[in-house]
């Protein structure tokens, strides 16, 4: 059996994967943290999710007695993180504490996103004690927890084999494992993160520089991606900065660690500012035209579609700046899911956050009330919105 400490996006997800390869799994944390999840007082939202922890009959549970039964114990909670991207390790702190007994039994596996240091500090049997790098994406982590490009596993030092328990575990996924010991691991989760913002944040400079120049970003980006230097895969989507709280908690990591070893984080620094600078993009349109009077619409609150999370997201950062009355439509969000129709109906103002198919087809012409639509990812139909009526802004 396996075991995944902690209940969050980060347990249920890989739950499910290693259910769905197979495995008996259970999820382990505390008694309030269990009754907050069925009662719906923590939301999880990932597609597909909620069926397979049905249908695959996982437990979840707070007898921790059942970790007498498990082959490999995950510690899988996700950190929580402050509004300063802080890590706050007290929760994963005591649910290792609640395992210490069996340091000398069970294979350990640590998935929290633990910064450098954390898994060999732990007082633990080295030769049952590993680190595994996520490496998953909100919307689409079933996926990514079920079929990795690779996997990437800590060990005490390079020479030490995966334990024939995890070795079994990790064989299903039919990915290349890299080996590492545990703290180029830890690293390597903090430095994908980091690659990854700096692609965004490079991408979200050029387009805006393109756009200058009338210049069609999606010819640019046409060619960028047959650079083998570059990639299909890059992220070379411009956005508003960067949310969600796990890039920015690695890169929080970074500039801790930089400082404490005197190292230049100026660049890490810039990350930051740049994903600030764009968060504000929409905010920076509507003060072109803005009217006290007028009413802003909202589709998609979350920071992106397909996830539960608001953390650091250019929504919030707009409504702080924002004194106008305000409506917002989200379908993943009950709050908020009642009636685009009348939201589209009432609002001077329209901003799409999410990228929606079913927008595309909605006439926006009969609206009566609505001037301006600010759509970032040109998410709608242009033929669908007459020009000389409504005005059309866009990132590029």
């Amino acid at each position: 059996m396996l075991i995944f400490l902690g209940l969050s996006h980060l347990s249920l997800c890989y739950a499910a994967a290693a259910s769905l390869k197979g495995f008996k799994v259970g999820i382990i944390d505390f008694k309030n943290d269990i009754e907050n999840f069925y009662a719906r007082k923590f939301n999880v939202f990932e597609p597909k999710l909620e069926s397979v922890i049905k249908s695959k009959k996982i437990l979840i549970s707070s007898d921790f007695k059942t970790i007498n039964k498990a082959n490999i114990i995950f510690l899988s909670k996700d950190l929580q993180t402050s509004r300063a991207n802080k890590v706050n390790y007290s929760e994963i702190n005591n649910l290792y504490d609640k395992i210490k007994p069996f340091k000398s039994k069970k294979v350990l596996v640590v998935m929290s996103q633990v910064q450098v240091g954390y898994t060999r500090k732990l007082k633990w049997n080295n030769l049952l004690k590993f680190h595994y790098v996520e490496t998953l994406i909100f919307g689409q982590a079933i996926e990514r927890a079920m079929n990795p490009e690779r996997i990437i596993i800590g060990k005490c030092n390079h020479d030490l084999k995966i334990h024939k328990n995890l070795l079994t575990f990790l064989n299903k996924f039919k990915a290349p494992i890299i080996e590492m010991n545990y703290e180029e691991s830890e690293l390597t989760k903090g430095f994908i993160n980091a690659y990854l913002a700096s692609q965004i944040t490079t991408t979200n400079h050029l387009a805006e520089l393109a756009k200058l120049y009338e210049a069609d970003w999606k010819k640019i980006k046409s060619a960028l991606i047959l650079d083998r230097r570059i990639g299909k895969y890059g992220y070379l989507q411009p956005g508003l900065g960067i949310s969600g709280g796990n890039i920015e908690r690695d890169l929080k990591t970074i500039i801790e660690k930089s400082k404490l070893n005197k190292i230049n984080n100026s660049f890490i620094y810039s990350i930051f500012e740049s994903s600030d600078y764009f968060k504000n993009w929409i905010f920076r349109t509507v003060s072109k035209f803005n009217n006290a009077k007028f009413t802003i619409g909202i589709i998609g609150f979350t920071y992106k579609e397909n996830t539960l999370s608001v953390k650091n997201s250019p929504q919030t950062k707009f409504l702080n700046n924002i004194k106008n009355k305000v409506l917002i439509f989200d379908d993943k969000l009950k709050k908020y899911n009642k009636n685009l129709n009348l939201l589209l109906d009432k609002s001077d103002i329209l901003i799409i956050f999410h990228q929606l198919e079913y927008l595309k087809y909605i006439n926006f012409n009969k609206y009566k009330n609505l001037r301006y639509i600010i759509d970032p990812y040109k998410v709608l139909n242009h033929n669908n919105i007459n020009l000389k009526k409504i005005k059309y802004f866009t990132l590029t």
